[in-house]
């Protein structure tokens, strides 16, 4: 199941996602929402011994309060200090509390409530251009087991292209800093989080300068090509699929959703087309494909393209008009 939400799982929204299975909550706060609905508890582990004899161990299981026979995630030492539903959603508010412009769009659990999320549009962040509507958002997500730790980050959705480019909004440019405490009363305290929505803020608006500088330059094909072969081969001889992913990109670029094939603007929407929904497998896993957009080598290719066609495009195109000869 691609999309990883699970019988024991739910995602609620303020509108249907991709997925279909999103519970529709026009009213939708953190309080009213999945996550308040069920929480994590720790069960003792123990072992049967010689002669039946039962002996509790030093690890722990995570059950659901709602239902005590699921079971989330793996077995834990005492050692380790799991951040529970009500100190995730108790974190969030504190962060976001008198931050005006913010508007909570999706709550829920995946992989069988493993993992959990809440995403909060920036209002102030958003902004059109052409047949392209960008939106900003600030995600957290918590994993229950271990397979991550609490995490905010910030990222641009641009709705009717149907891509996802995961863009540097995060407060101090890296990374958004949080403070967690595994001790026996776990705590988390996300800090600066003005710093951050401002730091989004700036970072949306130099996007969009950056952006509309592009659809402003007229390209064509062949040309687009040559930048597309120039990031892909390097200067150097390609693959048949390397070639193929040259192709590819060439199609985007004339006919990808809001693409013109005409200006800049549609070179660099069709990378971020491509590596936000096809670099893992053409859709066939989306949650493998929205993580590898937003957070592994998806979202490295895309910022490297911003960078190479913005600052070195003339270098990109040398390089793709040696990779095409060769081939």
């Amino acid at each position: 199941m691609s999309h990883e939400i699970t019988k024991i799982d739910r995602q609620d929204g303020t509108e249907m996602a991709w997925h279909k299975l999103t519970k529709i909550n026009p009213k939708l706060t953190l309080r009213n929402s999945w996550l308040n609905e069920w929480d994590i508890q720790k069960e003792r582990l123990s072992i049967v011994g010689a002669g039946g004899i039962i002996r509790e161990t030093d690890f722990h299981m995570l059950t659901a309060t709602d239902d005590p026979k699921i079971q989330i995630g793996v077995p834990l030492a005492d050692s380790y200090v799991p951040i529970n539903n009500q100190a995730f959603i108790e974190c969030i508010e504190n962060a976001t509390l008198g931050i005006d412009g913010l508007k909570l769009k999706s709550v829920g659990s995946i992989m069988g409530r493993n993992r959990v999320f809440a995403s909060f549009e920036i209002g102030a962040a958003n902004f059109t251009h052409g047949k392209r509507n960008f939106e900003s958002f600030i995600n957290f997500s918590n994993a229950h087991d271990k397979s991550g730790v609490f995490l905010a980050n910030t990222s641009n959705t641009c709705i009717v292209c149907a891509n996802t480019f995961a863009m540097n909004l995060q407060y101090k440019g890296k990374t958004v800093h949080i403070r967690v405490r595994h001790t026996k009363n776990a705590q988390i305290a996300l800090e600066n989080m003005e710093e951050i929505i401002g730091g989004a803020l700036g970072a949306q608006a130099e996007f969009k300068q950056i952006f509309e500088s592009l659809d402003e330059i007229k390209t064509n094909e062949t040309e687009a090509r040559f930048a597309f072969a120039g990031f892909i081969g390097q200067g150097k001889e390609m693959s048949t699929r390397a070639s193929n992913t040259v192709e590819r990109l060439t199609d985007l670029f004339n006919t990808g959703a809001g693409n013109k094939g005409e200006t800049r603007a549609d070179v660099f929407s069709a990378v971020t087309d491509f590596y936000s929904h096809e670099s893992s497998g053409k859709g066939e896993n989306r949650m493998k494909q929205w993580v590898s957009s937003e957070f592994g080598s998806g979202a490295v290719k895309k910022r490297e393209f911003l960078q190479s066609i913005t600052e070195d495009y003339s270098g990109l195109i040398k390089k793709g008009v040696e990779s095409l000869s060769l081939n």
